[in-house]
């Protein structure tokens, strides 16, 4: 009785623990990072049914409450209602609009076949992968010859670009040592505008390497940074990007904005920012995936 009693205090504990890390702690510390992860909110809410099922009648209600409040919490700040948008829809779009893809493809061995269909039922202008595999240097004109019109490429360390307008690789490197980056310049929608595409290494500090990235728009307004950023949106090393850009499923998305894991909406790893010059017409997380247990991304955007 004695264990199960400490038990159900260092449950509760954890809970007002977590409820502090998602309200005001997060990952200003290090030390705090992995509690501030592994307890996203719906894992707080799951917590708290968990104690209200074992708790008596007290504890019951009050686990209860909390349970219902957390859920209208994560709710509230992850769920935006709207229909989904579908691949025929989407490879709709005006001349002056543009559409990209992003998915981490979580290292396929050999070429990517659901990628290859993802490409062809979404049309985008331009996609950017991370995470394609080993052997995608050697996969570049089979990528191309499985889809006309696009030209494939590759940077080391890990991301693929694949554009059916034109495109300039700019640079590329690692980020705080560990984590890779590659910026492109596309042309066909105005002025040439910069594509930032990341990769952030989660066994390191993501700090830095955030910096880094919003570094690599060189302050352009017209910049888009993408790619898996290893950090929920929740956390404090996002103030500078919302002070310049926007997240696209923050302002279109559709559903819960979580990309992470297998269509389960515990964190939002993977990003789509822009710069204010883009308006964001539509986006859609894409979960319904085998491939990888990443969502992909797709956004469509016009110049404002």
């Amino acid at each position: 009785m004695m264990l199960l009693r400490l038990s159900k205090i260092g449950l509760w504990g954890l809970l007002v623990f977590g409820i502090l890390l998602q309200l005001w702690l997060k990952d200003r510390h290090l030390l705090w990072t992995l509690f501030f992860y592994a307890m996203p909110k719906p894992c707080l809410a799951l917590l708290a049914a968990g104690l209200a099922y074992f708790s008596r009648r007290r504890g019951r209600i009050t686990a209860g409450l909390a349970c219902l409040m957390i859920t209208a919490w994560w709710l509230a700040a992850s769920y935006r209602g709207g229909l989904e948008i579908q691949p025929a829809a989407a490879a709709r779009k005006a001349a002056d609009e543009v559409t990209m893809l992003y998915w981490n493809l979580a290292r396929p061995v050999g070429l990517d076949a659901e990628m290859v269909s993802l490409m062809k039922a979404w049309q985008p202008d331009i996609a950017a992968f991370v995470e394609p595999g080993q052997s995608v240097e050697t996969l570049l004109a089979e990528y191309e010859k499985q889809l006309p019109g696009y030209r494939a490429a590759w940077m080391p360390r890990g991301i693929l670009w694949l554009a059916r307008v034109p495109s300039r690789y700019r640079d590329r490197g690692k980020l705080a040592g560990v984590g890779a980056y590659a910026r492109f310049d596309v042309d066909g929608f105005g002025p040439t505008f910069p594509v930032v595409a990341a990769d952030v290494h989660p066994g390191y500090p993501r700090k830095p390497q955030l910096q880094q990235v919003l570094a690599h728009s060189s302050g352009r307004r017209d910049a888009i940074l993408v790619g898996d950023f290893n950090t929920p949106l929740e956390s404090i090393f996002f103030a500078d990007y919302r002070a310049r850009f926007q997240n696209a499923l923050e302002v279109a998305g559709t559903g819960f904005k979580e990309t992470w894991p297998i269509g389960l909406p515990l964190l939002s790893l993977d990003h789509f920012w822009t710069g204010p010059d883009w308006q964001i017409l539509q986006a859609q997380k894409i979960w319904d995936l085998t491939g990888s247990d990443h969502a992909a991304l797709w956004v469509k955007l016009k110049r404002r």
